[in-house]
């Protein structure tokens, strides 16, 4: 277990050093094949994990392996050590395991790019870094990862960085994820304050024995804000969840790997990891679920009026991992990991067939100016429709097993569940409508004169396999995938993680029928209302102005914040520049400056570069100081 765990966190590593330090000296192809390869072997160390625990039951399937001291300090100690779990091995097995299809599509979709083999190098270090957060077994290690992933999607969302609006992007997606990464690294703070330990069974120990008062109300809810904070950052949540759609500047499966298999998903992981501090501060947990039932209806609505085939998809990242949050933050636990699984799977699918149609666009992403593919790409469209109707929950597709699950769940939470109830088949709704839209306005009608002009068809050699072959993998997998676990039926995911994180609810039959036939009907509604206006055309899409404009500036967030935050900076800095820098420094005089650069040239003149000159210094000062002690004395 610990040696495939050990192959699967550092292969993708060492697929980037190689990469790196052979620079021009393998072709471009061949860093593909060695990010692909590398990040394959890490799947395998996953499967040999897996297998591995299958056989162990209870404390057995815990288990630390240390390389090193990497931290000591008085009675501190912190390793560089990697966790094998049922949840480590669980997030082991769908990073390793999407993330090498992703890869694997990125051989022919970057294909004649100048800088493949920086890009490759690239994906192959954010794979790592995603492994470094999901199996490091201390906090310590966990905000490594973390801090890794946050570098990662820097470098790959500004990866073409000649354009003004990636760097843009890329900035936003780094400062937004810094002040999670502050909130968490504060908490962390405050767990040696109380514990003197980052090691995750030592703190959840004590937080459960309520020993070293930590679990006290006031630090306890300091600790759970600050690693929500965290969480939030990192999964585009409200309300720090406007950096998503401005990661889609990077290229299509960039975008596939950060919503499906990376990134967003990590501060899913994060709750679910520390649960046990979560439960100690209930109210910060309800938060949680607060929180990601706004940001699915907030997502869910401005992904109405999205034109960008990609930013379509993104809001439906955050709205889907929305629900994710919901569930975790009432304790459905198993359930949130669920839907991230199937999530993984149907969402790097549909990020991968829309890189299809932007590849056979040369790369137009507007949706208005597409129609009429589904004659032109057949193949495509297929699976264009799979990933929507497992997005949208229809049966048999997986979305539908994974998210009415964590509906059911929210039943059995008392008032408070099912106001996030109605919030998540609100969402359902939503969900059919802007999903409907986008298929429709892509692959229903006649081509449009843009797409007679400029479609082209992949060849159908090595680049085009690489292409499809993924697609076609992950199709299926959004097909059938759901069928792991059918609650009440049968439920091995919740079996597999009761030792890591004990759900807290635990809904009935009726509850799981009901929330399934409403999700359904209403995401069927969804289809119908989007049919009616976008693929029978029959009715006129409403329009009303305020409402228009409210969603297409995506409630005002980033004119908020611009002039919370950005503005105020901006004067500040042209004031200390006008009345602080520029007359003390940079003024006319000898102001501070120019007395510093005077000072300098003084003490220069004490460097003789002659030994004895240093020698008398030296004694000279020691004589003073053996004066001044014995006067003391």
């Amino acid at each position: 277990m610990t040696v495939g765990a050990w192959i699967c966190l550092l292969s993708p590593l060492a697929g980037a050093l190689l990469i790196t330090l052979a620079g021009t000296r393998i072709s471009r192809r061949t860093a593909g094949y060695l990010s692909t390869g590398s990040v394959a072997v890490a799947f395998g160390g996953a499967i040999t994990s897996f297998i591995g625990l299958l056989g162990k039951n209870g404390e057995e399937r815990d288990h630390v392996s240390t390389a090193w001291t990497w931290l000591s300090g008085g009675s501190y100690r912190s390793g560089f050590e990697i966790l094998v779990d049922p949840l480590s091995v669980m997030m082991m097995l769908i990073v390793s395991g999407v993330g090498f299809l992703i890869v694997a599509y990125s051989i022919g979709y970057m294909d004649g790019d100048k800088e493949e083999r920086r890009y490759f190098a690239y994906m192959a270090l954010f794979v790592f870094s995603m492994l470094l957060l999901v199996q490091g077994g201390n906090f310590l290690l966990l905000l490594a990862g973390w801090g890794m992933v946050g570098l990662s999607s820097y470098l790959l969302i500004g990866f073409w960085h000649e354009r003004p609006s990636a760097i843009a992007g890329a900035k936003k997606a780094f400062v937004m994820n810094a002040i999670g990464d502050a909130t968490m690294a504060l908490a962390f703070f405050l767990i040696i304050l109380y514990t003197g330990t980052l090691s995750f069974d030592h703190v959840f120990n004590i937080v459960q024995n309520g020993d070293s008062g930590i679990s006290n109300s006031t630090p306890i809810n300091l600790i759970a804000l600050g690693l929500l904070g965290g969480a939030v950052a990192k999964s585009a949540q409200l309300p720090l969840q406007t950096w998503l759609p401005d990661a889609m500047e990077g290229p299509t499966p960039v975008s596939a790997l950060i919503h499906a298999a990376t990134m967003v998903t990590a501060g899913v992981y994060l709750i679910v990891r520390t649960h046990v501090i979560f439960e100690a501060a209930p109210k910060v947990e309800e938060l949680a679920a607060g929180l990601g039932a706004g940001t699915l209806l907030l997502a869910g609505l401005i992904a109405l009026v999205q034109t960008d085939i990609k930013r379509v998809i993104a809001y439906s990242t955050m709205s889907q991992i929305g629900y994710m949050f919901l569930g975790v933050g009432l304790g459905a636990y198993a359930n949130g990991m669920f839907h991230l699984m199937t999530h993984a799977f149907f969402k790097a699918l549909l990020f991968m067939a829309a890189g299809l149609v932007i590849h056979a666009l040369h790369g137009e992403q507007d949706i208005r100016r597409m129609g009429g593919l589904r004659t032109l790409m057949p193949r495509t469209y297929l699976a264009f429709l799979v990933g929507g109707l497992a997005l949208v929950g229809i049966f048999p597709f997986s979305g539908f097993f994974s998210k009415d699950s964590i509906l059911a769940a929210a039943m059995d939470h008392g008032w408070y569940g099912y106001v996030l109830w109605v919030a998540g088949l609100a969402g359902a709704f939503l969900t059919g409508i802007y999903t409907a839209r986008l298929f429709f306005l892509v692959f229903w009608g006649e081509p449009s004169a843009f797409v007679q002009e400029h479609f082209h068809k992949p060849k159908r050699d090595v680049v085009g396999i690489s292409l499809a072959a993924p697609v076609a993998a992950l199709a299926v997998l959004a097909a059938i995938a759901g069928w792991i676990q059918f609650a009440p039926l049968w439920h091995p995911i919740e079996t597999w993680l009761q030792t890591v994180a004990e759900p807290l609810v635990s809904p009935a039959g009726w509850q799981e029928a009901v929330s399934s036939v409403l999700a359904v009907v209403l995401g069927a509604a969804g289809i119908g209302v989007a049919w009616l206006l976008y693929g029978a055309r029959t009715r006129r899409v409403p329009r009303l102005a305020f409402a228009q404009r409210t969603l297409e500036h995506k409630f005002w967030f980033d004119e908020l914040y611009d002039a919370l935050f950005y503005r105020p900076s901006i004067r500040i800095a042209r004031g200390l520049g006008r009345f602080v820098e520029n007359p003390l420094i940079f003024g006319s005089g000898r102001e501070l400056g120019q007395e510093t650069r005077a000072l300098g040239g003084l003490l220069g003149r004490a460097q003789t570069g002659l030994l004895r000159t240093y020698a008398l210094a030296i004694a000279s000062s020691v004589a003073v100081l053996a004066l001044v002690f014995v006067v003391v004395r």
